[in-house]
């Protein structure tokens, strides 16, 4: 990713580098590329770079090429499209255990980066260089099947979100998100604006609010300054819609 290519040197000067850290959280994430027992493998993981980004930090743009292949650490990273009217359309996220399959079809191919990326949330992050990547891909048959088996389960998460943009209402679309985002949070208040959740709506932040509002009017939640608290928890996924 170019963005973060640029960013690189100024980040890494700024926390400690622990890689066998970061190699073990790897492959906590995805075990299978703990069975890689080529010695390439090691020279690949110990010339990746690490690098820590704050939230809403821009990693990618539309149209730019793809330099890095990124294993994220920790955080998340949000993966959107932009429309001519301005709207951001979130096409998927990437956790710990994920792939970016933006990225990948960016690198297999050599083509420019289709969508744009930024950090949803303070991030830790593993770079593995283009032509590394392409290493891995020549020497390694369980690095082509984790690839492949990456961009199949990435995949389907897509077209799951795409069924529901498609065939849901926005307010269960909302309901169902803001469910999603208390339980990952753990805690009865989200720290989240009413932009931050039209772009994940794909939405304006105007109808955001009306739905938010009328949320609160059922006791479904309270709404407050750049936070959003739950009222009623038993209610939120049995609201009239």
């Amino acid at each position: 990713m170019s963005a973060v290519t640029s960013k690189l040197e100024q980040d890494s000067q700024q926390e400690p580098v622990d890689l066998d850290q970061s190699f073990r959280q790897i492959f906590a994430c995805h075990p299978m590329l703990a069975n890689i027992r080529n010695p390439e493998w090691s020279a690949i993981l110990n010339r990746s770079q690490l690098m820590c980004v704050p939230s809403k930090t821009t990693l990618m743009r539309s149209g730019e090429q793809c330099e890095n292949f990124v294993f994220v650490l920790d955080g998340q990273i949000r993966v959107y499209q932009l429309g001519e009217d301005g709207r951001e359309v979130t096409l998927y996220h990437s956790n710990p255990g994920d792939v970016c399959v933006t990225s990948i079809s960016s690198l297999l191919h050599s083509k420019p980066f289709k969508a744009n990326a930024e950090s949803s949330t303070a991030a830790k992050l593993m770079l593995m260089s283009c032509d590394d990547f392409h290493l891995a891909m020549d020497f390694s048959e369980e690095f082509r099947q984790w690839v492949m088996t990456s961009i199949s389960d990435s995949f389907c998460d897509v077209l799951e979100n795409f069924h529901g943009t498609v065939f849901y209402r926005l307010e269960m679309r909302m309901a169902c998100l803001l469910g999603q985002l208390f339980e990952r949070a753990q805690s009865e208040t989200l720290d989240i604006t009413h932009q931050d959740l039209a772009q994940e709506l794909g939405s304006t932040r105007e109808v955001v609010s009306r739905i938010l509002k009328n949320l609160e009017k059922q006791g479904c939640i309270k709404l407050s300054r750049g936070q959003i608290q739950v009222a009623d928890g038993q209610k939120l996924p049995k609201i009239d819609i």
